[in-house]
């Protein structure tokens, strides 16, 4: 431990809920062995106050009210003594690193996920936001920590002279663990688990159950956890497809729920789209490695950051986009052979394990912001 002091500045942030509000909570905790205090900065959110995992985390609220809240986060940073021994890691580039700077704070580091650097169809990213806002922030950053190689690429396509370093996403271990399940080894449990939204490709995975054999589609059960503005078509979607008996919504799962939402599957299968002038991309899948680190395998595409997040044929399959036949395939070789199920089950959870725990991130994220800045 050293004598310097770590800022975690982020929006999102328990007991707010979503990928980036889980990841800023992990490293808050596991950061706290590598700096003598360890503060989260962050807004009022609704919902408990005693949220999973963060005991012994000193978190300072701000306002939500937008404008009050900017101002809040700058009175706080340009306060603060002695900025050289004082590290921030911001939960996004934008406004949290961009506040950083008018506050004159040195030592800032970003946390980068993948859509916020993409301009999509919108003409004001394309030619203002990102070429010239966004560069100016991040090439005053001391580094760019990107989720995975995908989001490091596009990056360093904004501007090469953007110091940016890979680290891929971990998962708490010790939460996400697995847990004894009486299952029906005559049923395939699938799950997925996300903010509906169409480029998740939930229609696609609908589509792909519908044109299975019924020998094999009475053999498959889909469990569906979240909510999301394309819930309600997709509701249609399955009635339509004839598929109603298969599938389970259950609406949000709280975060304490989450491993035996996981434990109670058997495969987690999340085809997201990735899709040109959009901004809509799978930066990692922090939920691909949630599963995994439960013991359950995943299926993912080969989009975005999601091969960082899914090691084919090692506790999960990668598959193309939108390749129907290659997901029926897949069904159905698992429904026929459960022992190979019950193998790439224990891969997942090795896998874990061995590359991606929680206190490995945070021991290669240490190192990314102590070398850094020290040399620059």
């Amino acid at each position: 431990m050293n004598n310097k002091s770590l800022v975690l500045f982020s929006y999102d942030f328990p007991p707010s809920n979503g990928g980036i509000a889980r990841l800023c909570q992990e490293i808050a905790v596991g950061m706290k062995q590598y700096y003598e205090c360890v503060t989260v900065l962050t807004r009022e959110s609704e919902g408990p106050a005693d949220f999973y995992n963060c005991e012994n985390i000193e978190v300072i609220r701000l306002p939500r009210k937008r404008i009050s809240l900017e101002f809040s986060a700058y009175n706080y940073l340009i306060k603060l003594k002695n900025k050289k021994s004082v590290d921030v890691l911001c939960g996004v580039w934008h406004p949290e690193a961009a506040i950083c700077q008018l506050a004159g704070i040195k030592n800032i580091f970003i946390l980068g996920h993948g859509t916020e650097f993409l301009a999509g169809q919108s003409s004001f990213r394309k030619y203002f936001w990102l070429p010239f806002y966004s560069k100016w922030v991040l090439r005053k950053a001391r580094m760019v920590i990107a989720n995975s190689s995908y989001t490091k690429r596009i990056v360093s396509e904004i501007d090469q002279c953007i110091a940016v370093s890979a680290l891929p996403l971990a998962v708490n271990e010790s939460f996400f663990r697995p847990l004894f399940n009486n299952k029906d080894n005559s049923i395939l449990q699938l799950c997925s688990l996300s903010r509906i939204l169409k480029f998740k490709g939930y229609d696609f995975i609908a589509r792909s159950i519908a044109e299975l054999p019924s020998i094999y589609k009475e053999r498959v059960r889909w469990n569906i956890g979240g909510t999301g503005p394309y819930l309600k078509e997709l509701r249609g979607l399955v009635k339509e497809l004839g598929i109603e008996q298969n599938v389970t919504f259950l609406g949000f799962i709280k975060e304490e729920n989450l491993p035996s939402f996981y434990n109670s599957n058997d495969v987690f299968v999340l085809c997201t789209r990735e899709e040109k002038n959009s901004t809509s991309v799978e930066g990692f899948g922090l939920v691909f490695l949630e599963a995994q680190s439960c013991g359950i395998p995943a299926i993912g595409t080969r989009t975005g950051g999601i091969a960082d997040a899914i090691e084919d044929e090692n506790g999960g399959w990668l598959i193309e986009q939108d390749d129907e036949e290659a997901l029926n395939s897949l069904f159905i070789h698992l429904i026929e052979n459960r022992d190979q199920l019950d193998s790439m089950a224990l891969r997942a959870r090795d896998r874990v394990v061995q590359k991606c725990t929680r206190d490995q991130y945070c021991n290669n994220l240490y190192e990314i912001i102590s070398k850094d800045r020290d040399v620059r």
